[in-house]
This record gives C-alpha cells, sequence and structure tokens, in this order.
C-alpha cells in the first residue's frame, strides 16, 4: 500500500481536496465579484475626481513595480517543493522548507531595497518626455509607496503557498475575498474626502498586508506549521531548491515584460493618455482571466499527490483525464465571460466610462488581448504537471520566447507615428490610438505564440495526447461557443431596442442562457451533467456524500469511463 499521509488516507484526502476546491471556488468568485463592483463603480469615479493623467501614474507605479519586485523564482520553486513534500506526508520537510525560503526572501528583501531607490531617482530621466516635474514627483512618492509595502510583505509570501499546499483553497480565497472588500469600502472613502490617488495607493497596499498577517497566523494556529527560522536544509535540498528557482525566475522575468512592462513602454514612447487607457485595459483583462482562473492553483497538489504512486501508463492517463475534466469546465467559464464581453463590450464601456471615442478602443486591446485566455486556461492541468514534475526548463524559455516577441513588436507598434503597423491597422479609429492598440496586438502575437510552444512541450514532456484533448474540449466546447457567439452578434445587430442599458441587459441575457444550455447539452455529456448537479447539491447540503467504497481511490476518479467515452464522444 503506498503512504499518502501520516494522517490520513487516499479517500479522504480526496474527498476533503473536493470540498477545498469547491470552496475555494465559491470565495474566488465572491472575491470575483466584489472586484468587479470595485471596478464597475469606483474606476469612473476615480478617473471623474482625479483625471486620467493620476490615475494613469497610479497604473504606472503599481506596474513598475510589479515589473522589479521579482521574486527570483522562489514562488514557483515553494508550490512544487511543498506539494511534493505535502504528497510525502513530511511535514518536517515543509517546515526546514520553509525556514529556508524566508531567509532566502529576507536576503532578496535588501537588493530591492537598492532597487527601488534607484528607480526612485531615475523617474524623472525615463519620463520626462510623458509628465510634468509635478507628475513626476507624485510618481516617485506612489513608486515608495507600493515598493514600501511590497518590500514588507515580500518574506511573508511563501505562507499563501502553504496554504495551498494543505489544499485550504477556502480559506486563501476567503483572505482575498476580505481584502477586495475592504480595500472597496477604503477607495470609496478616498474619494469621498479627497485623499488623492496617493490614498488609494495606501490603502490597496495596506489591506494587502493586513491579508498577509491574517494568513500568518491561520498558518501556526490552525494548520499547526510554524515558521521557525533556526530550521535548515539539507545541502542536496538547497541545491534542487535554487536549481529549480533559476528557470523559474526565468519564467517570472519573461512574464513581466508583457503587460507589466507595457506601461513603461507607453510612458516611454506614447504619451500619458495612452497609459492611462492601458490600465483600463488590463484592469477589464484581469477581470476576464480572473473568471475563468479562479481554480488554477487548485490543481497542483492534486497532480503531486497522484505522481507519488502508479505506473507511468497509470500516471499518463489520469494525467489525460484530468486534463480534459477540468478543462471543459476552465473552457465554459473563459468563453462565458470573454464571448460575453465580446458580445455586449461596446455597449458597456459606453454606460461604464462614457462616449468618449478612446474608451471604446479599450474594446478592441481587450478582445485583442483576452482571446489568448481561451486557449490558454483551460489547460492548466498541464501547466500544473510540468511544475509538478520539474519541466520549468521548458516553460522558461517559451516564455522568454514571448518577451522578445512583445518587446520587438511592443516598442515598434505602440510609437505614436504614422507608417507603423498599429496605425496602418486602426488608423480609422482615431489619430492618437498606436499606442495601446499597438501594445494590445504585440501581445497578442506574442501570447499565441507561447502557447504553441507550450503545447509542443506538454506533448513532448508529458506523453499526453493534444489531438485527443483539443477534440474533447476546444473542438465539443467550441460548438457551443460559435453558435452562442453569432447569435449574439445578430441580436447586437438586429435587436430593435434604443436604450443602451436596456439593450445591453436584453442582449447578455440572452447570450447567457443560449451559452448555458447549449454547453449543458453539447459540450456536457449525460454522466458529466449529473455529477456536477451532484456535487452542487452536496455542497449545499441537499443532499448527504455518499460513503466511500472499500477499495476506492479518488485520486483515480474520473467522470468519464471509456465505456462513456465511446457512446458520448
Amino acid at each position: 500500500m503506498v503512504k499518502i499521509s501520516d494522517e490520513t488516507n487516499a479517500e479522504r484526502i480526496e474527498h476533503k481536496s473536493k470540498k477545498n476546491i469547491a470552496l475555494g471556488s465559491i470565495f474566488g468568485y465572491l472575491s470575483f465579484f466584489v472586484s468587479i463592483i470595485h471596478g464597475l463603480i469606483l474606476t469612473p469615479l476615480i478617473l471623474n475626481a482625479f483625471g486620467k493623467v493620476d490615475y494613469g501614474l497610479y497604473g504606472l507605479a503599481t506596474s513598475i513595480i510589479a515589473l522589479l519586485l521579482i521574486d527570483f523564482g522562489l514562488s514557483n520553486a515553494t508550490n512544487t517543493y511543498l506539494a511534493r513534500l505535502r504528497a510525502k506526508g513530511d511535514k518536517d520537510g515543509v517546515q526546514r522548507f520553509l525556514a529556508a525560503i524566508v531567509k532566502l526572501y529576507f536576503i532578496i528583501d535588501i537588493f530591492f531595497v537598492v532597487v527601488i531607490t534607484a528607480v526612485y531617482f531615475l523617474c524623472p530621466i525615463m519620463y520626462k518626455s510623458t509628465y510634468t516635474p509635478a507628475e513626476i514627483e507624485k510618481l516617485q512618492f506612489l513608486v515608495l509607496i507600493v515598493g514600501g509595502f511590497a518590500i514588507v510583505g515580500l518574506p511573508f509570501s511563501p505562507i499563501t503557498g502553504v496554504i495551498a499546499t494543505y489544499e485550504k483553497f477556502g480559506f486563501n480565497k476567503f483572505a482575498e475575498f476580505i481584502q477586495k472588500a475592504l480595500y472597496f469600502a477604503l477607495t470609496f472613502a478616498c474619494i469621498r474626502y479627497n485623499w488623492g490617488i496617493i490614498g488609494i495607493t495606501i490603502v490597496n497596499a495596506g489591506s494587502a498586508l493586513l491579508m498577509t498577517i491574517v494568513r500568518i497566523i491561520y498558518m501556526r494556529f490552525y494548520l499547526n506549521v510554524k515558521l521557525d527560522l533556526r530550521l535548515n536544509v539539507t545541502k542536496g535540498e538547497l541545491r534542487g531548491i535554487i536549481t529549480f528557482s533559476f528557470w523559474s525566475l526565468v519564467y517570472a522575468i519573461a512574464l513581466r515584460l508583457v503587460l507589466n512592462i507595457t506601461p513603461s513602454i507607453l510612458g516611454i514612447v506614447s504619451d500619458s493618455d495612452q497609459v492611462a487607457l492601458f490600465t483600463i485595459v488590463t484592469t477589464i483583462e484581469g477581470y476576464i482571466y480572473t473568471f475563468g482562473a479562479i481554480a488554477n492553483t487548485f490543481f497542483l497538489a492534486k497532480v503531486a499527490r497522484s505522481d507519488a504512486y502508479g505506473s507511468e501508463e497509470e500516471r499518463q492517463e489520469h494525467l489525460q483525464n484530468l486534463a480534459i475534466k477540468i478543462g471543459k469546465l476552465q473552457f465554459t467559464l473563459i468563453a462565458l465571460i470573454f464571448l460575453g464581453f465580446v458580445t455586449v463590450g461596446r455597449e458597456f464601456m459606453e454606460i461604464w466610462l462614457g462616449p468618449d471615442q478612446d474608451y471604446q478602443i479599450v474594446y478592441w486591446c481587450i478582445v485583442a488581448i483576452c482571446t489568448y485566455n481561451v486557449f490558454a486556461i483551460p489547460e492548466v492541468v498541464f501547466e500544473s504537471a510540468m511544475f509538478a514534475r520539474g519541466f520549468m526548463k521548458q516553460l522558461a524559455i517559451n516564455s522568454l520566447w514571448k518577451a522578445a516577441i512583445n518587446l520587438t513588436l511592443s516598442v515598434w507598434l505602440s510609437r505614436n507615428e504614422p507608417g507603423v503597423l498599429g496605425n496602418s491597422i486602426i488608423g480609422h479609429m482615431g489619430d492618437a490610438v498606436a499606442g495601446a492598440v499597438g501594445a494590445s496586438i504585440a501581445i497578442m502575437i506574442a501570447r499565441f505564440a507561447q502557447l504553441a510552444l507550450d503545447n509542443l512541450a506538454y506533448r513532448r514532456c508529458l506523453g499526453i495526447s493534444l489531438r485527443k484533448f483539443g477534440s474533447r474540449v476546444f473542438l465539443r466546447c467550441g460548438i457551443a461557443a460559435v453558435v452562442s457567439l453569432g447569435f449574439g452578434a445578430m441580436c447586437h445587430r438586429f435587436m430593435p431596442v434604443s436604450s443602451l442599458k436596456l439593450k445591453f441587459i436584453i442582449n447578455g441575457s440572452l447570450f447567457v442562457l443560449v451559452f448555458m444550455t447549449l454547453s449543458a447539452f453539447v459540450s456536457f455529456n449525460k454522466q458529466e451533467r449529473h455529477y456536477y448537479f451532484d456535487q452542487v447539491l452536496r455542497l449545499l447540503h441537499i443532499r448527504k456524500n455518499k460513503p466511500a467504497l472499500a477499495g476506492s481511490s479518488g485520486t483515480s476518479e474520473v467522470i468519464e469511463n471509456k465505456e462513456e467515452d465511446g457512446k458520448k464522444d
């Protein structure tokens, strides 16, 4: 018998895992809806109260710190190693590893103090052609605020990984929900009492730091995991951490050379209005991504646990089935929110921010950037398996290609000069739109290049069948998506309603109704529908859990068995 944990058995772990994933998803969506409310209500209020320039400065300062505050790959190393140790039931190993990682973060903190200080003094040089001296001075202060809070909280960032390793996703997402709710209330106070963009920056960073403290208390007293800095890992363990972290560092740097670096590129080669517009783009993109990827971080522990037993063929089959099962759900979620935005997004932008032509341009930027998510998010299980099995190098190299393509194209397409590709494609939209739209086109091309390379890596390293995954997920679920999108386009074109708000509500509701109906009866088979309906009833305590069958294993449970696949697919 394979030893999964000293404290429980495989069936109990899997039952708790499913429950924690469900709770994490619930609180994740509550947090998401608070973010949506925050964006819908407060973003236009901030723009009206403080103007485009201040809003752009806030987005620029945040992106600068996000770009610079690289954790040297330790976050990915932390999550992967903790998942492996947890799968083996090695609680002492978890505490030793945590102590080593936190000490490494303290060393990194010293480096970032120097870096952020240097950026403070370089701001007048980098942005002198875009902002006035007074605006640059405000930007410097914002950089110090965001950077200072980030430096204080950075050493304790592994705590979130520890909680996720124990699959307490519900608490992690609950803390995130409280943080968003607190940020919403305090931001409204900043607008109400005119505390300015500096006050908004402080409450944003401060609420995140407060939730870090709450997570530390939860880890210590609920999970009974101590943060004892006197503990040390062995040389072999440290060598493995550093090797894995190097490629994680490359991966992290490459990620930041896309969305996070774009505001800085726009600030140098374009103008302040384009920085503000792209900040709005990233805000909506974040909402769309979050809705579809709420559960993206939930599967690393499950994959690591399944890799701890069975033959190579059994592990491969389990991974393939798990990827298809999760892929269908992820595709349905991301397609619902993204295609819904494609259908009624233009009305939404005008209702939300007004009829300004610049805000309408944001719609096309979001469509360009977010199309990638429809294909990438459903493959989350493959990405988790690459992390769990140590194939970080392949993903890092692919991310470098993405970053190189993005940087090359962004600098070229973002310039407000005649003759660049961005102006030739979107010249009919206006003269001053090359910046945000050009940058969005560059990001779209770079992301799809990485997606193609990642799929080649999944097939080579994991031995999975992309053809089977594509036919079961993208082809089957895509039927509902394409038909619903066509229906939404017809409604947008021919709906005989003059009121913009009423048209938005009717078209959006009809799209959701058609998409969900088609998804239920086309994307999912009868057994899958019964399974998910049953899980909802159990979660709501309407139906009691059935006792586990003797000899059953939760880790091998999949919705589709071979017989069902043959009948339904």
